[in-house]
């Protein structure tokens, strides 16, 4: 047995002490870095959950996504109890105004209102009957049978008649002929008024419309007619608009989003927009001071339909975007709510503002047409953020479920980002063309010629409008421009008298006096006449008494020779006014030509102030957005050459009638109500598609500090979803271009027009051209407004 060596066995012992302590210290330490990290992380965890729960550090946006979250069966009961409501306005029916006569705010307007609610023949309601034969004129006995039998059965309906006016009244006196008779005299006119308003007459209507003849063709007009038929068209074109934009988008959303269950929630938000907002307009039209009329449904669809889907198309695919990136359902819908629902916030606001100066023309229907597209961006966005959110809570990933089999959709390309660089590299090469391709789009605006509009808006083809030409083209006496004068009585005024006939007499003298007018032959201007006993006028005159006067107003009717919405028209009523406004007494000039007047001259007057309030807002609000100066005011100058554009393509198309066969209208002057519309409306709804993109390019920024990059990531970020919402837009506006009433033609393609310039010229070439020329520029502010 070797000698025992101490100093080994110590050794040994002491580096099995070493190791076994070194290894233990080493497990220790691993084991407290473990727990250390899973503290890190579950600490991490819970101050998340904590602060999602309390609020802390977060937007109030980003709360309200959470809040909807928790409360989501609360939010979808508030949806199913706001459509009970909607369906309860709705069934109230509605009272709007008559959109095609003068509004009751102006002078035109409220004597409208005097004669139609104080005298038995009111100013709309009469009909006129053609009857024409290839052949036979109106000399012949068999004529003359087929006329008084189809006038017998006038006389056989359920109608208060006040007169019927024929040819046979008095067949031999001249006047009468050029009233009743055509120049070859094969057309002959049957003029019929009836007691009671357009409202009174609904139900008769359509049988005074079918009234036939075995013998003679059938021609119906009248203002009555005319009226019905606008309204009539005014449902049917919203009608068409809803079944023509509803599906293509609903094609555009599958192609967007690739599944049937992301593609269907725009539309649910759409029609849950589109119930609200009538309804309220309904309820609205019993009580709202400017008067709410027809148009307003109109811009409903037009407006709310296109915005619906848009914010919710913003909302859906940044809610995509965060579960892609595997966020919890909860996480996906606050950042939803924080980063898209921001941008929607901006973006409502923002068409609010172009929609709120149309409030400021208040003598004129704009008014309504404004508050019908603002209850439907209102009510877009009160739907997008509560019910959208609360539904896409209970999907989450749900979200991408049945997938559609169309080609293309969903894919993912960098198309944006390349074409944005590539026109960065050069921008001055790429800027300077599409500049000039907008100025040149925009030039045919500097030629427009504007009018009050009138029958022209109804499509050639239709009967009323045939009818009222066949009467200004063919019968010598007959003038449209018959301009009505209301006079007023005081409280003092005894109308029935020589002295009040002494007061008048002059005024008519004088306005008789006026180039162009063809006489003033009412009773009250024949001083002689109030010398006498009224039973010892004659006929006629005791007849055009009694239809004119009321306690509180006398009508007469002044015929000119010239046609309304004529340089000279404007001028005899330009010339009534001026005479008017130096009597003693109060009288108001009516008619289309002098609403025409007053129309011309408040746009003049209040233009230059809507420009300012709308221009400056936006401003504002796009400032609040980014925090920078040069960037909202470039984006109102795109938007301008947007619009500017659009203006041009009007020109092009109803004025020079660039597309009358194609889309059913005939050349005429631009509606003097369209420009500011259009404005209005296209102004704000540019601007969405310019927040979206904003808004991404700001995000791009803040995280890179590299103006290029962000401009490049942003506009890739936003490439394909403002393509969609483009799409969709302009999907819904041609449902409206197809429209029969020619104003909703013209801002349904003034609108299309607008966001296809928008989302391709000025997002693809000028937008990141002029960013990159301004550099880091673009996002300078002083410090005390940041």
């Amino acid at each position: 047995m070797p000698p025992c060596n101490l100093s080994f066995i110590q050794s040994s012992r002491r580096r099995t002490h070493v190791n076994w302590f070194g290894n233990t210290k080493s497990i220790i330490l691993r084991i407290e870095q473990t727990l250390q990290l899973n503290f890190e992380t579950e600490k991490h965890s819970l101050i998340t959950t904590i602060c999602s729960r309390n609020k802390c550090n977060m937007s109030r946006l980003y709360n309200f996504g959470l809040y909807v979250h928790d409360n989501r069966k609360a939010v979808v009961v508030f949806a199913v109890a706001s459509l009970l409501f909607s369906v309860g306005l709705l069934s109230q029916g509605e009272d709007f105004i008559d959109g095609n006569a003068p509004p009751p705010t102006t002078d035109s307007g409220r004597a409208l209102d005097l004669i139609d609610g104080q005298l038995t023949v009111s100013a709309s309601n009469s009909v006129t009957y053609i009857l024409s034969h290839q052949e036979m004129t109106w000399q012949e006995e068999e004529f003359q049978i087929a006329v008084e039998s189809f006038v017998s059965g006038i006389r056989e309906m359920n109608l208060e008649i006040v007169s019927i006016s024929t040819i046979y009244d008095d067949p031999t006196n001249q006047q009468v002929i050029a009233t009743h008779s055509s120049l070859d005299g094969k057309k002959t006119a049957v003029y019929v008024s009836l007691a009671g308003s357009e409202a009174d007459l609904s139900e008769e209507i359509p049988s005074l419309k079918k009234l036939d003849s075995e013998t003679l063709e059938v021609t119906v007009t009248g203002s009555l007619i005319i009226g019905n038929d606008f309204d009539n068209a005014m449902k049917n074109d919203t009608i068409r608009a809803e079944v023509v934009g509803l599906p293509l988008s609903l094609i555009i959303l599958l192609f967007v989003f690739g599944t049937f269950t992301a593609a269907v929630l725009p539309l649910l938000i759409a029609l849950l927009m589109i119930a609200l907002a009538t309804g309220i307009s309904y309820w609205m039209s019993d009580w709202w001071f400017f008067g709410l009329t027809e148009y307003s449904v109109s811009m409903i669809s037009l407006i709310g339909i296109a915005v619906s889907i848009d914010y919710s198309l913003f909302m859906i695919s940044r809610f995509r975007e965060e579960i892609a990136k595997g966020e919890s359902t909860e996480s996906a819908i606050a950042t939803m709510m924080d980063t898209a629902g921001r941008a929607v916030m901006y973006s409502g606001a923002t068409v609010a503002v172009g929609l709120c100066s149309l409030f400021y023309f208040d003598a004129t229907h704009m008014p309504s047409m404004g508050l019908g597209a603002f209850l439907a961006v209102a009510a877009a966005m009160l739907y997008s953020f509560t019910v959208l959110p609360a539904l896409l809570s209970y999907l989450g990933p749900r979200i991408n479920s049945l997938p559609v089999p169309i080609p293309g959709a969903n894919r993912k390309t960098e198309f944006w980002k390349k074409l944005s660089i590539k026109v960065m590299d050069k921008p001055l090469r790429w800027l300077i063309p599409a500049l000039v391709v907008l100025l040149l789009a925009a030039s045919p605006f500097l030629r427009v010629e504007m009018s009050a509009g009138g029958i022209e808006a109804l499509p050639p083809d239709m009967e009323s409008r045939i009818g009222f030409e066949i009467l200004e083209e063919e019968f010598p006496a007959y003038t449209a421009s018959s301009i009505p004068i209301v006079i007023v009585f005081a409280d003092d005024d005894v109308p029935m008298s020589v002295e009040y006939s002494e007061r008048i007499s002059p005024y008519c003298q004088n306005i008789a006096e006026i180039e162009g007018v063809i006489g003033v032959n009412h009773p009250i201007c024949n001083t002689e006449l109030f010398e006498q006993e009224f039973s010892q006028w004659p006929i006629e005159a005791q007849d055009e008494w009694l239809a004119s006067v009321s306690e509180n107003i006398l009508r007469m009717s002044v015929p000119v020779q010239y046609r309304s919405g004529s340089d000279e028209s404007e001028r005899v009523v330009r010339d009534m006014i001026e005479i008017s406004d130096e009597e003693d007494f109060e009288a108001l000039i009516g008619g289309w030509s002098a609403f025409e007047v007053e129309l011309k001259d408040h746009l003049v007057e209040r233009i230059p102030a809507v420009l300012a309030f709308v221009l400056g807002l936006t401003i504002i609000l796009v400032f609040f957005q980014v925090r920078s100066i040069l960037v909202p005011v470039k984006a109102i100058m795109m938007n301008i050459l947007s619009v500017s554009a659009s203006f041009g393509i009007i020109v092009l198309v109803f004025q020079d009638g660039l597309l009358t066969g194609l889309l059913n209208y005939s050349a005429q002057p631009i509606d003097l109500t369209v420009p500011p519309l259009v404005f209005g409306i296209a102004f704000g709804l540019s601007m969405d598609y310019e927040v979206l993109m904003l808004s991404r390019i700001h995000e791009a920024w803040e995280k890179t500090g590299d103006n290029t990059q962000a401009v490049a990531e942003g506009l890739q970020a936003s490439g394909s979803l403002i393509t969609g919402a483009a799409a969709i837009m302009v999907a819904v506006f041609f449902g409206f271009v197809l429209a029969d009433v020619l104003i909703i033609k013209s801002i349904g393609l003034a609108l299309m027009v607008a966001v296809i310039v928008d989302a391709t010229i000025v997002r693809a070439i000028v937008v990141p051209s002029t960013m990159r020329l301004l550099g880091k520029a673009n996002w300078w502010a002083p410090s005390w407004m940041r």
